[in-house]
């Protein structure tokens, strides 16, 4: 046994020592910004991997659940809403593929906590707060439904429309689309429009700004941001985006962003003013 773990942990180190040597090697032969970015990309897709294969060892505390698409770990708890929730996220997989042309060949990796504090001791980044869903690094991790949902019954629009699936599957496909090379503000305003899109629910519906973000805050600090205001100023640039351009030039810029180019390079190709100058001065704080 004690063999195994030192086989294991050995394999771990040496896994984590790629990661750092493909990072070196990559930051050794590109320079510039570019450089950087295609850098980032291939850690990012390295650490992907290791966590790919760190979610695939065997957790007594969770079962399996297998579909086409997805792979769903889930305690004894929840053996009772583990088949409603996979066809929920089946559902998004078809809807998802529908929007953004794209369809993970490889299965996505679920998992479901009974409560809150399961899912901290699991997923330390968001010890403390009081989330639904997180996506990180390839992987979904939801809160389950009887953890808040006081007795509504699973079948109900209300869990499908108001839970965290569609939002984090949508997660996963961007991550896909743009190899990883997008701003956190973004991914956030797409997931959220995919929810107004689909579902007719709208983050924050009727907020009053006192003032907007600038540019430099929402894309350099926007987790120290409030909340409620980050989370719409976000789905209201995207929702301008894709209302005055067209879904398919969010795709465009996607590619854009998965061939290595900037952010700021993508988003200046593809819709011919700089972001910057656009979040802080665009079109999209007039009313739509």
């Amino acid at each position: 046994m004690l063999l195994l773990e030192g086989i294991r942990y050995m394999k771990k180190g040496i896994l984590k020592l790629s990661i750092v040597l493909v990072l070196a090697l990559v930051l050794f032969f590109f320079a510039g910004d570019k450089g950087f970015t295609v850098a980032k990309m291939q850690g990012y897709k390295a650490l992907k991997v290791f966590a790919h294969i760190k979610s695939r060892e065997f957790i007594s505390e969770f079962n399996m659940y297998e579909t086409e698409h997805f792979i769903i770990k889930y305690t004894d708890n929840n053996e009772d809403v583990v088949r409603d929730l996979a066809e929920i996220f089946e559902k998004s997989y078809r809807i998802e593929g529908i929007h953004y042309g794209f369809y993970p060949k490889d299965k996505t990796i679920v998992f479901i906590y009974d409560d809150h504090q399961s899912m901290w001791d699991y997923q330390q980044s968001v010890k403390g707060q009081a989330v639904m869903g997180l996506y990180n690094l390839g992987i979904i991790h939801i809160l389950s439904p009887k953890a808040y949902l006081n007795g509504i019954q699973l079948y109900s629009r209300d869990y499908e429309t108001g839970g965290p699936i569609l939002h984090e599957y949508a997660h996963r496909v961007i991550d896909d689309k743009s190899g990883g090379n997008i701003e956190l503000w973004l991914t956030e305003g797409l997931a959220l429009y995919e929810e107004y899109d689909v579902d007719g629910m709208e983050w924050a519906e009727g907020f009053s700004y006192e003032r907007y973000y600038t540019a430099q805050e929402i894309r350099n600090g926007f987790m120290e941001l409030d909340e409620i205001q980050s989370y719409r100023q976000s789905f209201d640039i995207v929702r301008g985006l894709i209302e005055w351009n067209g879904r398919e030039s969010i795709i465009r810029m996607l590619d854009e962003l998965k061939s290595g180019n900037t952010f700021d390079e993508a988003f200046l190709k593809i819709y011919g003013v700089d972001l910057n100058e656009y979040i802080d001065l665009g079109a999209w704080k007039k009313e739509t």
